[in-house]
C-alpha cells in the first residue's frame, strides 16, 4: 500500500484507534479508582453511623462474654450510606457477623475476555476495613468490599459505550479525512501529469493555476521549467537548422569549385592524353594510360559531387533524385532488392525540406546496408498532412551496435529534431524499421 491517500487514511485510523485504547485505559483506571473511593467512603460513613447510635448496641443472651450485636443497623437507609456495588460487613475483622450491600442497576454481562482482563489489571480494589470507635464495644470493624461482578460490569458498560462511540468516530474520521484529502490532493495528479509531459519532451503545455498556495507555487515552477526548456529547445533547433544550412551551402560551393576548376582540369588532361594517344608516337601508350586514369578520376569526382549536392535534386526535383539514388544502390549492391514507394505530391515539398528528406533517406539506406545483411530494403515516403519516411530491411533485428549509436543516426536525429519532427529506429519481425515524421 504505497499510495499517499491509503497510507494517510490508515495512519489517521491507527491514531484514532490508539486514542480509543488510551481512552479505554483511562476509563478502566477511573472505574477502579472510583470503586476504591466508594469503598473507603462507605466504610467510613457506616462506621461513623454505627458509632453515633449506641442505643442499637446490646448484650447477647446466653454468652459468658459480652458480644456486640447490631440488629437495628440493618434498618439504616443503604442508599445514603453504602455506595452502589459495595458490600459492608460488620463485626470482628476475621469473623464478620452481618453483611449488607448497596443498590446497583442491572447491566449487560461482560464477555469472558473482559473479565479476564479486569482480573489481570486489578480492576477490583482490595477490601477496606474501618474500626467502629465507641466505648461500648471493641474489636469491631466495618469492612467495605467491592463486588467484583458489579465493578467489572460497570467498567464494561462504560468502556463498551466509549469504545463503540470512539471506534465509530475513528473509522468515520478516517473515511472523512480520506474524502477531504482526495479533493485536497487532486492537484498532485495535475502536477504529476505535467512532469510526465516534460519527461516526454512536451514543453509547450502549461499547468493551470491551483487553489492551494503550495501547489500553485509548484505549478508555477513546473511552468517556468517548461518555458525554459521550450526556449532552449527552440534555440537548439534554430542553431541546428542554421548549421545544416551552412553545411549545405558549403557543400554546394565545394561542389561548384570542384566542378569548375578540378573538373575542367581533368577534362583538359583527358583531351591532351587522347591527342597523345592518337599521335602515333612512342608516347601513345602512356597517353592512353593517362586517359584511363583521368577517366577514373572523373568518375570518382562525379560520385563525390553527387554526394555533396545531388544534381537531380536541383535540376529535376525530389522524386527523380530519390529514384536515381535507389537506382544507384541497385547497381552498387545487386544482391539486395531495393523497393521505392512514393505516395502523395512528393515534388511539392519545399526545397530546404526536400534536401533534408533526401539526406535522411540516403542515410537510412546506408545504415540498413552497413549494419545488417539484408536481402530486401524498402523505402516508403508519404506526403500528406505531414511527411512520413519509413525504411524497412530484413537484415537482422540486432545490429552490431546499440540502437541509436553512430554518427549517421545521430545526424538523422539532429535533422529531424531541427525540423520539429520525430524519429525512431525499432526492431521489427526479421529486421529493423526506421521511421521519421516531419511536419510540412
Amino acid at each position: 500500500m504505497r499510495g499517499l491517500l491509503p497510507q494517510l487514511v490508515m495512519r489517521v485510523l491507527a491514531a484514532g484507534l490508539l486514542t480509543v485504547i488510551v481512552a479505554a485505559g483511562w476509563v478502566l483506571w477511573d472505574t477502579a479508582n472510583a470503586a476504591r473511593r466508594d469503598a473507603q467512603t462507605t466504610a467510613a460513613l457506616v462506621a461513623d453511623a454505627v458509632a453515633a447510635r449506641p442505643s442499637f448496641e446490646g448484650l447477647a443472651f446466653g454468652g459468658v462474654a459480652p458480644t456486640p450485636v447490631f440488629r437495628d443497623w440493618q434498618q439504616f437507609p443503604a442508599w445514603s450510606l453504602i455506595a452502589p456495588g459495595i458490600c459492608v460487613e460488620l463485626g470482628p475483622r476475621d469473623q464478620p457477623i452481618q453483611r449488607r450491600c448497596g443498590p446497583y442497576l442491572a447491566a449487560a454481562t461482560p464477555p469472558d475476555w473482559f473479565v479476564w482482563l479486569a482480573e489481570r489489571l486489578g480492576l477490583v480494589p482490595e477490601p477496606v476495613a474501618v474500626p467502629v470507635r465507641t466505648r461500648y464495644v471493641s474489636d469491631v470493624y466495618v469492612t467495605a468490599i467491592a463486588d467484583p461482578g458489579v465493578i467489572v460490569t460497570r467498567a464494561w458498560s462504560r468502556t463498551g459505550d466509549l469504545m463503540r462511540v470512539a471506534v465509530g468516530m475513528a473509522i468515520g474520521g478516517a473515511l472523512l479525512t480520506g474524502l477531504l484529502m482526495i479533493r485536497l490532493l487532486a492537484p498532485f495528479g495535475i502536477l504529476l501529469r505535467g512532469i510526465e509531459r516534460l519527461q516526454r519532451g512536451d514543453f509547450a503545455s502549461r499547468l493551470p493555476p491551483l487553489r492551494v498556495a503550495e501547489f500553485d507555487r509548484l505549478s508555477t515552477a513546473v511552468n517556468d521549467t517548461a518555458a525554459t526548456l521550450q526556449e532552449a529547445q527552440a534555440m537548439r533547433a534554430e542553431l541546428t537548422r542554421r548549421l545544416f544550412t551552412v553545411q549545405e551551402s558549403e557543400r554546394r560551393a565545394l561542389a561548384r569549385e570542384l566542378h569548375d576548376e578540378f573538373g575542367q582540369c581533368l577534362t583538359a588532361t583527358r583531351a591532351m592524353a587522347a591527342a597523345i594517344a592518337q599521335s602515333g608516337e612512342t608516347t601513345a601508350r602512356d597517353g592512353a594510360r593517362i586517359a584511363e586514369i583521368t577517366g577514373q578520376m572523373m568518375d570518382s569526382l562525379r560520385a563525390e559531387l553527387a554526394r555533396l549536392r545531388p544534381p537531380d535534386l536541383d535540376d529535376l526535383g525530389l522524386r527523380p533524385a530519390l529514384e536515381r539514388m535507389v537506382a544507384d544502390w541497385r547497381a552498387r549492391v545487386p544482391a539486395v532488392r531495393f523497393e521505392l514507394e512514393l505516395v502523395g505530391p512528393v515534388d511539392a515539398v519545399p526545397d530546404d525540406l526536400a534536401l533534408s528528406l533526401y539526406r535522411i533517406a540516403q542515410e537510412c539506406l546506408t545504415n540498413a546496408i552497413r549494419h545488417g545483411a539484408p536481402t530486401n530494403v524498402a523505402l516508403r515516403i508519404e506526403v500528406g498532412g505531414e511527411i512520413t519516411l519509413a525504411a524497412t530491411d530484413n537484415g537482422s533485428p540486432r545490429h552490431d551496435g546499440a540502437i541509436g549509436d553512430g554518427y549517421g543516426l545521430l545526424g538523422i536525429r539532429e535533422r529531424v529534431d531541427a525540423l520539429g519532427g520525430s524519429f525512431a529506429l525499432t526492431p521489427v519481425e526479421g529486421g529493423m524499421r526506421a521511421l521519421a515524421r516531419l511536419p510540412l
